[in-house]
């Protein structure tokens, strides 16, 4: 049986970010056709990068999982270099504003303006680890594919750009400064081939590499429902009230936004009994408000029972390559408010004649928010789309099939 192996920067029953869970069923779903192997790290803390796994070989769901220890973390060091790193970040950028960076890549497809500070920058990450590079230098004629999860890390870089040729790309991209740093042309035009999310992210690579982005496609990724806990078992467990309004994932500035200002500015002007509930790690300050519960990390069974109970499921980031959260409580039947802002997002409500729906501002969320919970026609229109938008484009078949010809169509030396 051939070998493939997933790079990505977490993994384990733990982690519940988007991209891993992402790469997780992927992996799961590969393990009757080939010897699958994720390359990870021993951590899930992305503030202080500690370890939380053992390192070494670890057998999860039938996928082999070598954990490799990233460098001791040194936060005033990474910040130094992350400033002294954004020249040819700042260039690109304004050139993608300016409307003509996509021209210009088509005649300079490479850029070397501020890579070496570039990639000390990256050196100095808290996922960064020689081991695991070491590995793959060590082993690689051994995997008929790498895949790369999440173009912004460390392993992806370093490991993209020693085997472009052996390398499929799932980069996750979105709209952020991450994304126009000079080495990522050395990636994004090199690599065998990337497998986008939606067209969306793939439009956006073509207007920052030009003409000469690698050859790509869009794979995107089923979903996955776990049966749900009981409902006893969740409102008991996190003191739920009746109505209440779900946000799952990193709760980070980054990530929700003004979503905690908003809501509490919703409860002023509304005579309404509906909570505001935060699932996932805490990343921020936690805001002490009787409005407002954290239910910290939970299973897969209690996510499934919390969506389903939710008066409607919000997901306020504007960097976003696909959502899960989105794709599965669509998959639930139920109201999903998205930012507008994040084309990709955007996308799926258009495409999906609205079975769910965006926000472009305060005011319009506060609108959006109010529908959602008081119009049961707005409401049941998007329920009655949801399921049908799901169940068409996100489906597993078609998605392992297709990346299997992919990983068959990888080089090999």
């Amino acid at each position: 049986m051939k070998k493939i192996a997933f790079i990505v920067c977490q993994y384990g029953k733990e982690v519940n970010g988007g991209a891993e869970i992402h790469c997780k069923m992927l992996a799961e779903r590969l393990t009757p056709f080939y010897d699958v192997e994720v390359l990870t790290s021993t951590t899930i803390d992305i503030s202080t990068f500690e370890p939380f796994y053992e390192e070494g070989l670890e057998i999860v769901n039938e996928v082999k999982v070598r954990r490799f220890q990233p460098i001791p973390f040194q936060k005033t060091r990474y910040e130094k270099l992350y400033k002294a790193s954004k020249l040819g970040r700042k260039i690109r950028r304004n050139l993608y504003r300016l409307k003509i960076l996509k021209w210009i890549s088509n005649i300079f497809p490479v850029w070397s303006i501020g890579t070496k500070n570039e990639e000390e920058m990256l050196k100095s990450h808290g996922f960064y680890s020689p081991s695991l590079i070491e590995y793959v230098n060590q082993n690689v004629n051994n995997y008929q594919a790498l895949i790369l999860i999440s173009y912004p890390y460390p392993s992806t870089y370093f490991i993209g750009k020693k085997y472009p040729s052996k390398c499929i790309l799932i980069p996750t991209a979105h709209e952020e400064g991450d994304l126009y740093r000079s080495i990522q042309s050395k990636i994004f035009t090199k690599i065998f081939h990337i497998a986008f999310n939606t067209e969306a992210e793939r439009d956006l690579c073509k207007k920052v590499f030009g003409n000469k982005l690698s050859k790509s496609s869009i794979l995107a990724v089923g979903i996955d429902i776990t049966d749900p806990a009981s409902e006893n078992h969740i409102i008991e467990k996190f003191n739920l009230p009746d109505s209440y309004i779900l946000y799952f994932g990193r709760i980070t500035s980054g990530k929700i936004g003004k979503l905690i200002d908003w809501f509490l500015e919703f409860k002023k002007n509304h005579k309404s009994n509906v909570k505001l509930v935060l699932t996932g790690r805490l990343f921020m300050e936690k805001v002490n408000n009787k409005d407002i519960i954290y239910t910290g990390f939970v299973s897969e069974a209690e996510k499934t029972a919390l969506i389903s109970k939710a008066k409607v499921v919000v997901n306020p980031s504007d960097k976003e390559s696909l959502s899960l959260l989105l794709l599965e409580s669509m998959a639930l039947g139920k109201p999903v408010i998205v930012n507008g802002n994040c084309e990709v997002m955007k996308q799926h409500c258009i495409k999906s004649d609205f079975a769910c729906d965006y926000f472009i501002s305060k005011n319009d969320f506060l609108k959006k928010l109010e529908l959602s919970l008081e119009n049961s026609k707005y409401r049941d229109n998007m329920t009655r789309k949801a399921k049908e938008y799901v169940l068409t484009h996100y489906n597993w078949k078609k998605i392992i099939s297709d990346l299997k010809i992919l990983i068959e169509q990888v080089p090999v030396k």
